[in-house]
């Protein structure tokens, strides 16, 4: 089976959201930090490559385009990171495509 990775205009501006389930059910992820990743394919993200997120839901959410993350066309890898002391999850969230 072939997944289809989302594609996205360079000129749109809208929230990149990635679905979370929280483990045990019933933990409140909105009052948990968040932070995104969007780094160009096959590269793990580094220090700098972090961006604030938010809760939309269940899913943490980063605005990509103007007046957020600004990103030119290639394919790229979204990583999600959640500090919920004391662990800190670093997760693979799959590839975007900026057309």
């Amino acid at each position: 089976m072939t997944v289809a990775i989302p594609r996205i205009p360079a000129a749109s501006v809208e929230y990149l959201k990635v679905p979370i389930s929280a483990y045990p059910a019933g933990v409140a992820l909105d009052d948990l930090p968040v932070e995104l990743a969007v780094v160009p394919d096959g590269q793990t993200p580094t220090g700098g490559d972090w961006e604030t997120g938010l809760w939309i839901d269940d899913n943490a959410a980063v605005l990509i385009g103007t007046g957020g993350l600004v990103l030119t066309p290639g394919t790229y890898d979204v990583w999600v990171r959640i500090t919920a002391t004391p662990e800190t999850p670093l997760l693979p969230a799959g590839s975007i495509h900026i057309i």
